[in-house]
C-alpha cells in the first residue's frame, strides 16, 4: 500500500471545506433573491393601497362634498361676528 502523503490530505480538506462554502453562499444568494423579490412584490402592491387610499382621501374631504353633508345635516355658515379665532 502506499502512503498518503500529509499535503494531499490537507489539500483535500481545504477543497472540501471551500467547495461546501461555495455551494452554502450561492444558496443563500438565490434564497435571498427570492426574498427581494418578494419584498418587491409586497412594496409594489403596498404603493398601489397607498395610491386608492389617497385617492380616497381627496375624494372624501373634497370642500364640496363637506359642503353637500353639512347642508343635510342642517349645518349653516356662522354669521359675522360669530366666530373667535384663539391662538395657541
Amino acid at each position: 500500500m502506499s502512503k498518503i502523503k500529509p499535503y494531499f490530505i490537507v489539500l483535500t480538506i481545504i477543497f472540501t471545506i471551500s467547495g461546501m462554502f461555495y455551494v452554502w453562499t450561492t444558496m443563500e444568494s438565490i434564497k435571498l433573491g427570492y426574498d427581494i423579490n418578494k419584498l418587491n412584490i409586497i412594496k409594489s402592491r403596498l404603493e398601489h393601497a397607498h395610491k386608492e387610499l389617497l385617492i380616497k382621501k381627496t375624494a372624501l374631504s373634497s370642500p364640496s362634498r363637506i359642503y353637500k353633508i353639512a347642508k343635510k345635516m342642517g349645518f349653516i355658515y356662522p354669521k359675522e361676528g360669530e366666530i373667535i379665532m384663539i391662538h395657541g
